[in-house]
């Protein structure tokens, strides 16, 4: 019995010994790449079109007219851009609400009040929501 217990005992050991390996290797490789992808450039979004013109000018040194020609471009791109979000945004939002209205559909009354509330809450976080 006693040999039973020991080599019950050795297995339990080896097996949190393993478990705590584990541990430690998953947290040395996230660490490893949190710190390749922390110091890894990070490339400015089209988005914000006066931080994407700085990155561009630093990264490929433009010249005075390059300069110029690319803040035109950049100009216009983001004119368009915010024009074909406009003619998009109305079909989104009725998709949108035709989806939360099947969602809803599902739920009690009371899940329909908390539902509800995180819709509310998603929509106040996103600026180009209808109130």
């Amino acid at each position: 019995m006693e040999k039973e217990s020991k080599a019950l005992f050795k297995v339990w050991l080896g097996v949190v010994i393993i478990f705590a390996l584990g541990i430690v290797t998953g947290a040395a490789l996230n660490n490893l790449y949190l710190s390749r992808s922390a110091s890894a450039p990070q490339m400015a979004s089209m988005r914000d079109t006066a931080e994407y013109f700085e990155t561009l000018n630093r990264e490929v040194n433009l010249t005075p007219a390059q300069q110029t020609k690319m803040r035109a471009i950049l100009d216009e791109m983001r004119d368009q851009y915010k024009n074909v979000c406009a003619e998009v945004r109305p079909r989104y939002f009725s998709l949108r609400e035709d989806a939360r209205l099947k969602m809803r559909e599902l739920l009690t009354v009371e899940q329909q009040k908390r539902f509800d509330l995180i819709v509310t809450q998603d929509d106040c976080r996103c600026p180009d929501t209808k109130k």
